[in-house]
């Protein structure tokens, strides 16, 4: 299953860190101070002076801050009658950005509050004056700070920054030092001098406003250095109403909406899901992934449209309804997500834009783009047999979805294993042979192979790391659109052989001369290998790619090994291909393991490419 909402170590977006911890105490011993009423003020401003006062006196008398190191900002009326009262930090006049203190107070007594202010040393006062010359050798200037966080965030690179001093109006503190006009800004970017602090750091930094179509980022530079300190993004994530990644189908897990903050992973998808450098989609369309119906019904054959606060949840399907068809536009949200985290997932791994990865817009980072995928939900042309149709990299791979084996039809796209199945099929054309080359698994026994991949990466993303999934559990595939417990396959996936007893001699068996079915033989083997790594050194998130884990160490194993392959391999050179991606990547550590994973099997030391006699031997260290 993959964990959703963990992210993987390396965010495109710093959070700010706030020291000391947000804490909250109730009914402290600060002073209190009587309501006075005054004539012609409202109880609400007589509310309001009474909150500050005693916010003050806190701040002052039992923090110890004097009042020049605070600023009020803002005073709320709760409906219960409490005044919340919100102050930022002060260091040198600037505001301090992650240091609030907030102070809730009701008849004239503190009832809870929350303190992150800055405890540490103060710096020596900028000269702001000095900073602020253009001609200034000491530090960044404010377009470098705008350069450098439209680079943070994965915005085009600006080709114009203009840099103007705005007239002071009205209220001076209002007014930023600076305002950029740049075109990938949709509005002037105002720039203020302030601090952010670090644990027992605290850096000077510009801040900026950056407002683009789906992106409103907040971000502070460095000024001395120029590297981000912080930024927060203030636009809404998407949300889609899904069956999530680990759930497997509707009979295992219903609906939940899903927020896109949560999943996206942002080395993979810098730009979230519904952008590229160049342009921005409120429908089901992306960098990674293009979804839309498919079917006989042409005014549903349309891109779903969240709006400008991309909220696909209104198109959340009722799976009771006799026809898919009334659900077509919640199948395209589903397939796009489930595209998209399989993108970001084996991103992870190495599939990447150099190796061939599915991408409209790669960032400069190699490969060819123009290739997002074309997703065709309730594909109408053909039925129980879904497809991904991969051609070389730079152009679009296809994929297209729907079942009816049952009564009324179930659409394939809410089982989640077929669509991770098919999106691995682009995987294993990409890496096996080079990006350039989609015609490397093309024989029998390769394309088989791809089968077996597909089923096995389908079941570690969906299914193999949930506690109650063991090596001799049963595991069918696709239950669900096939309408029955066994699945879609000859036997369920197991290493109990009494379940399922494939062996390499089955490649060779009249019965087995169907790719799925002789790729059924490839998964139980792949199978067996997955489980002695997992038993040595148990499952962790998979999107982590954290090779201390079993299940991780075995798909990244999988996706070397399709690099190492030579084009069009028989299962004895993909086999050797494993082995090699292991002594590669740790030494051999794992050469028995894996060894004895194939050798259960028939795929040991004696077996031969294209002779389908069974061997149960391993190399002599591996038989003590």
């Amino acid at each position: 299953m993959l964990e959703r909402k963990v992210k993987v170590p390396t965010p495109a977006v710093k959070l700010f860190t706030i020291l000391p911890p947000f804490s909250t105490t109730i009914s402290t011993s600060a002073p209190t101070v009587a309501a006075t009423t005054v004539p012609g003020r409202t109880p609400a401003a007589d509310s309001h002076d009474a909150a500050r006062a005693v916010a003050t006196a806190y701040l002052t008398e039992t923090l110890g801050f004097p009042s020049s190191e605070f600023v009020i900002k803002n005073m709320v009326v709760t409906s219960s009658g409490m005044t919340a009262v919100y102050a930022r930090q002060l260091v040198h006049g600037l505001e301090v950005v992650n240091a609030d203190v907030n102070i809730n107070i009701k008849n004239g007594q503190i009832v809870a509050f929350g303190d992150s202010f800055y405890r540490g040393a103060r710096p020596t006062q900028p000269d702001l004056a000095a900073l602020s010359d253009a001609r200034s050798t000491t530090g960044k200037s404010p377009a470098d700070a705008f350069k450098a966080l439209a680079l943070f965030v994965g915005a085009p690179t600006p080709a114009t920054v203009n840099v103007t001093v705005p007239a002071p109006t009205g209220d001076a503190s209002l007014v930023p030092l600076f305002e950029i006009t740049s075109e990938i800004a949709v509005a002037a970017v105002p720039v203020r001098y302030a601090y952010v602090q670090n644990g027992n750091n605290i850096k000077l930094v510009y801040s900026l406003q950056l407002q683009q179509t789906l992106h409103w980022y907040h971000g502070h530079v460095n000024v001395q250095t120029g590297e981000i300190e912080a930024v927060n993004d203030w636009a809404a994530a998407a949300r889609y109403a899904v069956i999530p990644v680990g759930e497997q189908s509707p009979d295992k897990g219903p609906l939940v909406i899903v927020d896109s903050a949560a999943v996206t992973l942002d080395n993979a998808s810098p730009l979230g899901w519904h952008a590229t450098s160049v342009s921005t989609y409120t429908t089901s369309k992306g960098n990674n992934v293009i979804s839309k119906p498919n079917t006989n019904d042409d005014a549903k054959n349309v891109l779903p449209d969240g709006s400008a606060d991309l909220d696909f949840t209104k198109y959340a399907p009722v799976f009771a309804t006799a026809d898919p068809n009334n659900y077509a536009a919640g199948s395209a949200v589903q397939l796009f997500d489930l595209m998209n985290v399989a993108h970001d997932l084996c991103y992870q791994y190495g599939f990447d834009e150099l190796s061939g990865n599915f991408q409209m817009d790669n960032f400069g980072k190699g490969g060819l783009g123009t290739d997002a995928i074309d997703a065709m939900a309730q594909f109408a042309e053909a039925s129980d047999v879904d497809t991904f149709v991969t051609p070389p990299d730079g152009q679009h791979p296809t994929a297209a979805y729907l079942f009816d084996y049952t009564t009324p039809n179930r659409d394939s796209v809410f089982d989640l294993a077929i669509p991770h199945h098919e999106f691995f099929h682009g995987v294993s054309s990409r890496l096996t042979g080079g990006p350039a080359n989609s015609d490397c698994l093309t024989p029998f026994e390769a394309a088989s192979l791809a089968e077996g991949w597909s089923d096995m990466f389908a079941l570690a993303v969906n299914v193999l790391d949930k506690q109650t999934v063991t090596r001799n559990t049963a595991a069918p595939f696709a239950p669900y659109v096939a309408g029955t417990p066994s699945g879609l396959r000859t036997y369920p996936y197991t290493s109990d052989t009494q379940v399922n007893p494939s062996v390499y001699s089955y490649l060779g068996r009249a019965d087995y001369q169907t790719v799925h079915k002789a790729g059924e033989v490839w998964a139980s083997m792949l199978w067996e290998v997955y489980w002695n790594l997992v038993d040595k050194y148990g499952c962790g998130p998979i999107e982590q790619a954290d090779l201390a884990h079993g299940n991780t160490l075995w798909l990244q194993l999988i996706m070397d090994g399709l690099k190492i392959q030579n084009c069009n391999p028989s299962a004895v050179t993909a086999r050797d291909a494993i082995l090699t991606a292991d002594l590669l990547l740790t030494g051999a550590a794992n050469n028995c393991l894996i060894w004895s994973g194939f050798a259960k099997r028939g795929l040991g030391t004696a077996a031969l490419s294209g002779v389908y006699e069974d061997s149960f031997t391993v190399p002599p260290e591996c038989a003590l």
